[in-house]
């Protein structure tokens, strides 16, 4: 195994363009570029929008597993 090759999860995408993560988060949290540079490292920032981004994307997992078989359905509320 080549020690030199990182390999990441899918779900751990960072964002490489600051600029981007910058814009990004200030619309997320509804404060400056500058504001949140002052308050917050870039890799805490990195950090948060990894969250948010998982949170989202486990949420619409949820969202999209919610339906049951009918079989399930008829099985558990038919009369007969």
């Amino acid at each position: 195994m080549n020690s030199g090759i990182i390999m990441m999860s899918e779900a751990f995408i960072m964002i490489n363009d600051e600029k981007k993560l910058l814009e990004y988060m200030s619309n997320f949290y509804k404060i400056s570029a500058d504001e949140l540079t002052q308050k917050y490292t870039m890799s805490q920032l990195e950090d948060a929008y990894n969250e948010i981004n998982n949170k989202t994307r486990y949420q619409k997992y949820l969202n999209k597993n919610k339906s049951f078989p009918s079989e399930y359905v008829i099985k558990e509320f038919s009369p007969l």
